[in-house]
């Protein structure tokens, strides 16, 4: 989770810092030309402002459970199951949407090699650990 959690830490307050067109402009793919005007029109604005709402409420999860799993220890297996649920969905979801092919498969490798992997086999460590004696 601190993987995570520093990720957050890091792309948070740089998208709040610099911006809808600086996200536009990180978020288009190098063989797509996007104008920095499109940032500017209403419907982009409405979208980013939705985005920001999310990404915030994200953030606040995040830094409320690094507190809560360091100073309590035991809620660690909830948030190991939930974020397993999290990015099973996010695979789910990213490879039936097919947004951007490369971007997209860029994610999903990330998902399948490094996050589910990760918390699906704590989960499974804290099942025989729970259930295994």
């Amino acid at each position: 989770f601190t993987v995570d959690a520093l990720n957050t830490l890091v792309t948070f307050p740089l998208f709040v810092i610099n911006g809808r067109k600086w996200a536009l402009e990180a978020v288009t793919p190098k063989e797509e030309t996007i104008p920095p005007s499109e940032a500017d029109r209403p419907a982009f604005k409405q979208l980013w402002e939705l985005f920001m709402v999310a990404y915030e409420g994200y953030f606040g999860f995040t830094l409320s459970t690094l507190a809560c799993i360091y100073k309590y220890p035991e809620t660690i297996p909830c948030f190991g199951y939930s974020l397993f649920a999290l990015y099973a969905y996010k695979h789910f979801a990213v490879q039936n949407k097919k947004l951007g092919a490369t971007q997209d498969d860029q994610k999903l490798n990330w998902i399948r090699f490094f996050f589910l992997p990760g918390y699906g086999g704590y989960c499974v460590l804290h099942l025989l650990e729970q259930f295994g004696r």
